[in-house]
């Protein structure tokens, strides 16, 4: 019997230092989950966390005001405060039929053995967690990732073994060795089984990859600056990753220390914003998480008003949630198990995919965004396939595809020298278009072959340039060999959806688009970046529709500036920050003021990953960057005036590239040009 899907949520609260808010925690939420936001259908399993840092520990202490020495749970009275602390956040907590999850760790469950504080005994029996926290370089040094998972599992048993002397009976779930590549296999020596609350300590900063609802197994431990293996799904895996849910923000943890927040009440309206994110997200075939950070002493007033925020919070938000069935409380192993019930009943299937599902009208209402990757460097075959296979993984992480816009002599290269390539877009399920450069006759400049045609004449040599192998030395057609628009639907195994008509003959591209709807296609450009009618979004031109774009995430200008530039081509500089490509989309969604929800574009060529400047072929074909177009025969060896971009410039654009997916399927749905055909045709 398949077990009904639940959505976990929890909240992390952590011991540290104060941020500002009045004297007497007083203040006030200015938000709440909006009504629409969640389903009972898809309940959200709740908890909240306790991080116990390791004050007085060598290379876990911190320093104080004016350099002083900072607290150390060595002294029996800033422990005693500490435990007075979570004691009355666990009676607010349970005063909302709530459970903690506290992770505890040395020095404080060591003082606690020695004073006789039965304060985790008495969580355990109260309904609470009693779990692991690990600062690896408090615990074993500062050189602790050179140990072995061996002497790492030995450290966390004797954790372990302290804090069930302080009353725990059972330690599962732990945090922390997040740059340890022998994590997983040193925890699971250690007898611990479920994770979470990842976060690179040198930069207190989470990471995209890592972010989300569903649990999954992750495949390897963590490495800096390399979490693939660590994000990616195993299920033979022996840990359960929970993570931390859906943020805007890759510090959202550290950012409460921040004067821009505004303080606690300002970053639980934070909270609340990326809790509402993540609720309209969860999903029903899925178990969902989500994680908020926070520190008991962090809060300040008193004797109760520290805690002020957190009671309004579960008052305010929390609360209707619960009594909504949108929210049930549950610690994190109960997550945990939680999600294994569903893995039983999904065998082989990967959490953090996406399957295949009709959006609801919920979604369709955010609005749309198409990824529009066009492909046509045949001079760098090699690096135009890795960048196709790079780009398929991140949609797939994902879970939402993109648009992959193909030219005949790219497919020609592919099948040549990298099959594989053809075989993994045909399996991924990506949408194929097509489109066609230079010296194609339909591309601006090379329309000789065509002049003088009557109607009948140029839909059959346009039939003919879609029939059979352009040659690109000649501009001849080889009639011997495939080519065109039926070469891509033969190689990748169904038609391509979108067609281009890049010339300005407006008679030559009605004729070349019914030509393409008698060979399979279904979409046409009409205007590349925006243009789309307000009242009439979806409309046809020659049987085929138009592909719509009110605004596109792909190029613009700072104030000042004559000419637009692409985002790919400003990362770095002076004003890297203003050319954002995620930000850009929060920007233009803030100021979207259309009579209906937009559709966006986000057009990048593969080349533009690794090389900078003009396509490697212009040359071949023109006298001067496309300004003049050469006559036959061209030069197939003309000198390539692109440059390779440097490995950090091309590292940049990709971790920009794929924030700005994760971005846009928070913000929107993601839909591909077959989808829009399948709107348009339903609303035909």
């Amino acid at each position: 019997m398949t077990r009904p899907i639940q959505v976990l949520l929890s909240v992390f609260v952590l011991a540290s230092v104060g941020y500002p808010q009045r004297p007497d925690g007083s203040g006030s939420l200015e938000r709440t989950v909006a009504d629409d936001a969640g389903s009972a259908e898809a309940p959200i399993l709740f908890c909240i966390g306790v991080h116990i840092e390791p004050h007085g520990l060598a290379g876990g202490g911190k320093k104080g005001p004016q350099g002083r020495p900072a607290p150390s749970y060595h002294e029996v009275p800033f422990f005693e405060k500490s435990v007075a602390d979570i004691r009355l956040l666990a009676e607010i907590v349970e005063g909302h039929h709530g459970k903690l999850t506290v992770q505890a760790q040395s020095p404080f469950i060591g003082t606690a053995v020695d004073e006789g504080e039965t304060i985790l005994a008495d969580l355990e029996e109260a309904g609470h967690e009693i779990a692991l926290h690990f600062h690896e370089d408090a615990q074993l040094g500062r050189d602790c990732v050179d140990l072995s998972p061996k002497e790492w599992a030995d450290r966390m048993k004797e954790e372990i073994a302290t804090i069930k002397e302080a009353g725990a009976t059972r330690v599962r779930y732990w945090s922390g060795g997040n740059l340890y590549p022998g994590l997983l296999e040193a925890a699971r020596a250690a007898g611990l089984d479920v994770m979470g609350d990842y976060k690179n300590p040198r930069i207190q900063k989470s990471d995209k990859s890592v972010l989300g609802l569903s649990p999954w197994r992750p495949s390897g431990g963590p490495v800096e600056g390399d979490l693939e293996a660590f994000a990616k799904h195993d299920p033979d895996g022996a840990i359960v990753y929970l993570p931390s849910g859906l943020y805007s923000k890759e510090d959202y943890a550290a950012s409460r220390r921040s004067e821009e927040m505004g303080g606690d009440w300002k970053y639980f309206d934070f909270m609340t914003e990326s809790l509402e994110t993540s609720l309209r997200a969860a999903r029903k075939d899925r178990v969902n998480v989500f994680h908020v950070t926070v520190h008991p002493g962090e809060f300040r007033g008193g004797p109760r008003g520290q805690f002020a925020v957190i009671e309004a919070w579960l008052s305010e938000v929390i609360d209707p949630l619960v009594k909504a069935k949108k929210a049930k409380w549950a610690t994190f192993s109960e997550m945990a198990d939680a999600w294994r019930g569903w893995e039983k009943d999904h065998a082989g299937e990967d959490p953090r995919v996406a399957s295949a599902t009709t959006p609801s009208k919920k979604a369709e209402a955010r609005g749309c965004i198409t990824f529009a990757v066009n492909v046509h460097d045949w001079r760098n075959v090699d690096e135009s396939a890795d960048t196709l296979l790079r780009l398929i993984g991140i949609f797939e992480k994902q879970g939402v595809k993109g648009d992959f816009y193909l030219t005949a002599p790219m497919v020609d290269a592919y099948l040549a020298e990298r099959p594989g390539v053809i075989e993994r877009l045909k399996e991924s399920g990506m949408t194929i278009s097509y489109h066609v450069r230079a010296p194609h006759p339909l591309y601006e400049g090379f329309g000789a072959r065509l002049e003088g045609l009557d109607d009948e004449e140029l839909e059959e040599t346009l039939r003919d340039y879609e029939t059979y192998r352009l040659d690109l030395a000649t501009g001849d057609l080889d009639r011997t060999k495939p080519g065109g628009y039926k070469l891509v639907a033969e190689a990748l195994g169904r038609p391509p959806v979108v067609v281009g008509t890049p010339g300005r003959d407006q008679r030559v591209a009605a004729a070349a688009l019914r030509v393409y709807e008698s060979l399979g296609a279904r979409m046409t450009i009409a205007y590349h970046e925006s243009g789309t009618k307000m009242e009439t979004p979806l409309e046809f031109r020659e049987g085929l529709v138009i592909r719509p774009s009110d605004f596109s995430i792909t190029r613009w200008k700072l104030d000042g500036e004559q000419a637009d530039s692409f985002w790919w081509n400003r990362l770095e500089g002076k004003d890297h920050d203003l050319w954002d490509p995620a930000t850009r989309l929060d920007e233009e969604l803030e100021a979207w003021e259309g009579t209906r929800p937009p559709f966006v574009t986000a057009l990048i060529h593969e080349n533009n990953f690794y090389r900078f400047g003009p396509e490697s072929w212009t040359m071949c074909f023109y006298k001067d960057r496309k300004k003049a177009p050469l006559d036959p025969p061209y030069d197939l060896d003309a000198r390539d005036e692109s440059r390779p971009r440097r490995k950090e410039e091309a590292a940049h654009i990709w971790i920009a590239y794929e924030a700005l997916v994760a971005e846009a399927k928070e913000r929107l749905r993601v839909v591909t040009s077959e989808e829009i055909v399948e709107m348009a045709e339903e609303g035909r």
